[in-house]
């Protein structure tokens, strides 16, 4: 398969201001992404760690209206530590995921002007295209074509929503796909959500990208029982499997052979959980409000309840964008979470 796949142009906006450098302590916990860069492209761990943290600075965006910046080529930058776009301390692994995302192509459709008349056209970019870094590892920058950067932000497409945590807490790609895949079908009260799906051998390669092992027996002890362990550990979705044989009386022999796999998928009830909960971090910063706002030991306490529901650096970054409302505030908790309730 071809490493390209189609995107339509998004609607455009006003992205004039100057990005900000990124603070991943400040990046949301949740990010939405087009299921076809999962369904179209091979991506190995290191990869769909550096596209996580270009979502979630987008989701950024999207949450408290950031602007950013377009350099003479239309391209959007982002500026990361090397060390937040992994998982250890091998650098070499993000600098050689960097080269091999830059090579996954993306044709975006659109329209242009030629001697007055209005024409089809076809750009062809990458998910990146271009990535530059200090040879002393302090700074990576990542450049995005910005018709594909609209495409990102914009919020009517319906992308999936996922937790960018996982990406990070698992070391297998197959993990994060199979949670990716979930995500796209699963979604509690919507009308649309698919609660189980029953796959063949062939579906689960095709589907969890999963060339390797012999036989489904193999995929199941190796991926996908391992796989269900995580995600009931770190995510807000998971699954259960049952093993659906030629004939369901045989224990032994042909009639024992796999045919399919049935996936029931759960919730579990982390939805609103920062999974990578740090209390000092979030005393530190209780201690930095109270300063700011005079907070009582009770409403301390709430506010510490409100960092670990939602996250420290989400709840951080709505009271910083909001911070000359709140100051004249009655209730500065009532107050945030009413902010952070909304934009939820």
């Amino acid at each position: 398969m071809a490493d390209m796949f189609i995107f339509v142009n998004g609607t455009t906006t006003d992205m004039s201001k100057a990005i900000q450098k990124v603070d991943i302590s400040k990046l949301p916990a949740r990010v939405s992404q087009p299921y076809t860069l999962t369904k179209n492209f091979n991506l190995n761990i290191h990869e769909s760690r550096i596209l996580i943290r270009i979502l979630q600075q987008i989701k950024q965006h999207q949450r408290i209206e950031l602007g950013t910046q377009i350099d003479i080529n239309d391209n959007v930058k982002m500026r990361f530590r090397p060390k937040d776009l992994t998982v250890g301390n091998d650098l070499k692994l993000v600098y050689d995921a960097l080269s091999s995302i830059r090579k996954k192509q993306i044709v975006l459709n659109g329209t242009t002007t030629d001697e007055g008349n209005e024409v089809q056209t076809k750009t062809i970019t990458g998910i990146i295209t271009e990535a530059t870094y200090d040879v002393n590892h302090s700074f990576v920058d990542i450049s995005l074509n910005f018709e594909w950067f609209k495409l990102l932000v914009d919020l009517t497409k319906g992308y999936t929503p996922y937790l960018s945590n996982v990406g990070f807490q698992t070391s297998n790609v197959h993990h994060l796909v199979i949670y990716q895949y979930i995500c796209h079908w699963f979604k509690p009260g919507k009308s649309t959500s698919v609660d189980s799906k029953e796959l063949d051998e062939k579906q689960i390669r095709e589907n969890f990208k999963i060339a390797a092992y012999k036989d489904l027996r193999k995929i199941i002890d190796r991926v996908i029982q391992p796989c269900k362990e995580e995600l009931d550990k770190y995510a807000d979705n998971s699954f259960n499997f049952k093993l659906i044989r030629v004939n369901p009386e045989a224990t032994r022999g042909r009639g024992a052979k796999i045919k399919t796999v049935l996936f029931k998928f759960y919730q579990n009830k982390k939805e609103d959980i920062n999974t990578t909960y740090e209390p000092k971090r979030v005393a530190k910063k209780i201690e930095e409000f109270s300063k700011i706002y005079g907070l009582t030991k009770d409403q301390e306490a709430m506010l510490g309840a409100l960092a670990k529901k939602y996250d420290l650096s989400y709840v951080s970054t709505i009271e910083y964008a909001n911070r000359k409302y709140l100051r004249k505030q009655e209730d500065f908790i009532k107050a945030l979470h009413k902010l952070i309730s909304k934009q939820k």
